[in-house]
């Protein structure tokens, strides 16, 4: 299981170092703050691949920027993909932290409060870009008090359980 883990994340890796990506892929990384009690999280797009996104659900030729009315879309984008759930079916509200570019990439930061001292398992859904791309992979690793658990996002998973 490790090996398939290693190889996914290998080859999004990979992905992202091309110039002109064939493959569609995200990396989320979180990371349990114990003195805040949230997940801190970065998730890693292509630049046009989240304009294109975003240009299409808002209707609009979107560019990249840090303009607030930019920022507003891709905090919005996500809260309609992204979630994360202690109890399934009851998503964690979230703090839309912000997004830099990067090269040919973009990075945007969440926050989820926790509120809780133990975590045994967590529900995530990752349907970032997946509307766009039939073969879009989302890999999520997250660390919870050294501890961390992977997974990989396809179109068809929906939400998943993520184990401490």
């Amino acid at each position: 299981m490790y090996k398939r883990i290693f190889l996914a994340m290998a080859l999004t890796l990979v992905s992202f170092l091309a110039h002109a990506h064939d493959y569609h892929a995200s990396i989320t990384d979180a990371r349990y703050n114990p003195r805040s009690k949230n997940l801190e999280v970065a998730i890693k797009v292509f630049t046009d691949d989240l304009e294109n996104a975003l240009s299409k659900q808002f209707k609009t030729k979107v560019t990249y920027s840090n303009a607030a009315r930019v920022q507003a879309y891709v905090q919005e984008y996500l809260s309609g993909i992204l979630s994360f759930e202690l109890v399934k079916g009851k998503p964690l509200a979230y703090t839309f932290v912000g997004a830099e570019q990067e090269a040919d990439v973009v990075w945007v930061y969440l926050e989820v409060p926790l509120k809780t001292e133990t975590l045994s398992h967590i529900y995530v859904r990752n349907a970032v870009l997946q509307e766009l791309f039939d073969d879009q992979m989302n890999m999520v690793n997250l660390d919870y008090k050294g501890k961390v658990s992977s997974k990989l996002f396809q179109k068809q998973d929906g939400i998943q359980k993520m184990s401490f």
